[in-house]
């Protein structure tokens, strides 16, 4: 099996990033989504990194299993503490974080509300964001004996929340067998026409992610970037609520997005609905 993360395992001595700042490299995992929330819940730090080489039980949305052979693709999820106010956020810092390094590789990448980054229409990578609210403390570890100068919590500190983002980006996924699937795959090796080092789309990744996390952590916002980034907006969709297979439909014509990401749907009538989650279609306009 292909380890070309270990070296790369580790706190990272020197380094001003808070994504990747620690990385934890594992051959084989259920599901980094899993180990990251097991780290967070012991005190990890913000911006740790799980990366694998393998997934038995991946997930994405809608808990869809990640299909992905060892030592071929980016199969990481990273923890995070942010304020409560830049949770919604997380989700599109995630994708377009894909799209740059797509960029990087001279690769036209673009998303399909709401997390899924595509070329031409295949998908090449998937992005969740899971997250738990309260106040967050930033020290991993605390005392049971506070001391007698001990001084209790703020009471108006600023609430945090504790929030896991996970990617599955497609490498040097081999698309045998793939064909005609849906959504159809693509991977960066597919697209540049030969095998492409792991770890430097890692790299990039992860230098990405941390700059669009710095952009929010010190107030600004992601969200135009973003909304440059989505495929879907001004064509006709079908929204399915729920899982895949829902009952609840809605038709209409995929207008914008408002400041936290929901996509506006206009149906026939001229109304606007705001979603927040659901499986979009693209309709047969031909």
């Amino acid at each position: 099996m292909q380890r070309e993360f270990e070296n790369l395992a580790g706190p990272v001595a020197g380094s001003d990033q808070t994504v990747g700042s620690v990385i934890h490299h594992f051959e084989a995992v259920t599901s980094t989504m899993d180990v990251a929330w097991e780290q967070a819940n012991k005190g990890a730090v913000d911006g740790t990194v799980i990366v694998a080489d393998h997934q038995s039980q991946g997930r994405g949305r809608f808990d869809r299993s990640w299909v992905s052979e060892p030592g071929k693709d980016i199969l990481c999820s990273v923890v995070l503490r942010p304020r409560v106010s830049l949770a919604g956020e997380l989700l599109m810092l995630a994708a377009l974080a894909v799209v740059d390094v797509a960029k990087s590789f001279g690769i036209d990448a673009g998303i399909k509300w709401p997390n899924d980054v595509q070329v031409a229409g295949k998908k090449l990578a998937g992005v969740i964001a899971e997250s738990v609210s309260g106040p967050v403390a930033h020290e991993p570890e605390q005392s049971n004996d506070p001391g007698p100068d001990h001084e209790p919590p703020d009471q108006n500190a600023t609430e945090h929340v504790v929030a896991v983002i996970g990617i599955g980006l497609n490498v040097n996924f081999n698309l045998t067998g793939y064909e005609g699937t849906m959504p159809d795959p693509t991977s960066i090796s597919a697209e540049l026409g030969g095998q492409v080092d792991r770890v430097v789309v890692l790299k990039r990744l992860l230098r990405s992610l941390d700059g669009h996390y710095s952009e929010l952590s010190a107030g600004g916002t992601i969200v135009p970037a973003w909304r440059a980034k989505l495929t879907t907006l001004g064509k006709m969709v079908t929204i399915t609520s729920g899982s895949p297979g829902g009952s609840t439909k809605m038709h209409g014509l995929a207008h914008d997005v408002d400041s936290i990401g929901r996509l506006i749907v206009r149906d026939a009538d001229g109304r606007n609905w705001p979603v927040s989650a659901g499986e979009v279609t693209l309709q047969d306009t031909s």
